[in-house]
């Protein structure tokens, strides 16, 4: 079987993908670090950029931008050149410190850990506004979720390979991950993600994130400097501005459903800590769910019920979704969506009779 069959696959955008409401772009930036991680390996990007549509001259002009589309080409294209569906995976090991501009640098001058991580998830778009990056902190753990508008694997995979990479090499043993989760498929050898992540590792999950103990956001960063990163966070905040387009602002419901799905895992979704959360009194949140014509239980149950059909498209274990959910256990879950939907997630599951 042609080992770049399944990558290939997955380079067409999904049906379903995060809806941003424009055309993605991504940097000359960003574009460069497809380029080194090119080179490194001995192959000119020019031909390669040429043939996806892209100026290679692009790769000179600080700032300037191009389709995501043309860029996935790009990315698909030297994937197959290499015979190697894991090369945005393994990026990070040709990428020198910088090289990631200017995330890199705002990271080193970063305060701690989570200051740097905050400031990633911030200014990703900087790079791709196709990225949409959350840092949540759930009870214990630390999560870097990670959406993207295509929802192609190769930066998913890159972004991850390259956090797992720079962590290591800021913090040696002092840095370790609890888990990582792709929600497509393994597009190459498990060894290859287990070398990079060098912590267990999960497909076809709900969620692209990393996982992490909360403490390690509270370590300090070796090159901490408050002038420096004044400075770049300002400049930052410009290139920002740049980038981001007008979208129409999310309804008080939609951001109430937004908060409630990042914060399942958790369990503790009442009304109060809801609230606390959205930065507004209990009274005055039941006082726009009332106007709205929704409850708080209502809200909880369908954003579960949204959650877990998606879930069960994918391969997660009945225990994995159930976790996500914040349930005890599969059993819970399976009664709670039993309860719901009238069936078992297995029914569910199981494909109609005489379609195999």
């Amino acid at each position: 079987m042609d080992p770049n069959a399944t990558a290939n696959a997955h380079f067409a955008p999904r049906r379903g993908a995060p809806a941003f409401g424009h055309v993605a772009t991504v940097s000359s930036e960003s574009l460069r670090v497809f380029a080194i991680g090119a080179e490194v390996r001995g192959l000119d990007p020019g031909p390669i950029l040429a043939a996806s549509g892209i100026d290679p001259a692009i790769l000179g002009r600080r700032g300037a931008r191009v389709g995501g589309a043309s860029v996935a080409e790009a990315w698909r294209r030297v994937c197959e050149r290499f015979r190697d569906p894991l090369f945005p995976l393994t990026i990070g090991d040709a990428l020198p410190m910088g090289a990631v501009a200017p995330l890199d640098y705002l990271v080193l001058s970063s305060a701690d850990v989570g200051t740097a991580l905050a400031h990633v998830a911030r200014y990703a778009p900087i790079l791709s506004d196709t990225e949409l990056l959350t840092l949540m902190m759930e009870g214990n753990e630390a999560r870097l979720r990670y959406q993207n508008r295509s929802e192609v694997p190769f930066a998913i995979e890159m972004i991850i390979g390259i956090m797992a990479r720079r962590s290591r090499e800021l913090f040696g043993s002092n840095w370790s991950l609890a888990r990582v989760c792709f929600t497509h498929s393994a597009l190459g050898p498990r060894a290859t993600y287990d070398r990079i992540c060098q912590a267990p590792v999960f497909f076809d999950m709900p969620f692209n994130e990393v996982v992490f103990s909360r403490e390690l956001t509270s370590m300090p960063m070796p090159g901490a400097d408050a002038r420096l990163s004044a400075i770049l966070v300002g400049d930052a905040e410009a290139a920002l501005a740049a980038v981001t387009r007008p979208a129409a602002t999310p309804s008080f419901i939609d951001t109430v459903r937004r908060v409630l799905e990042d914060g399942l895992h958790e369990r503790d979704l009442t009304l109060t800590r809801l609230a606390d959360r959205l930065g507004v009194s209990a009274r005055t949140l039941q006082r726009k769910l009332r106007a709205a014509g929704v409850t708080h239980r209502g809200l909880v149950r369908g954003v579960r019920q949204d959650v877990a059909n998606r879930s069960l498209a994918t391969r997660a274990s009945q225990r994995q979704i159930a976790r996500t959910l914040g349930y005890s256990g599969a059993g819970a879950f399976q009664r709670a969506f039993k309860r719901w939907s009238g069936v078992s997630p297995g029914q569910l599951r199981r494909p109609p009779s005489g379609s195999r």
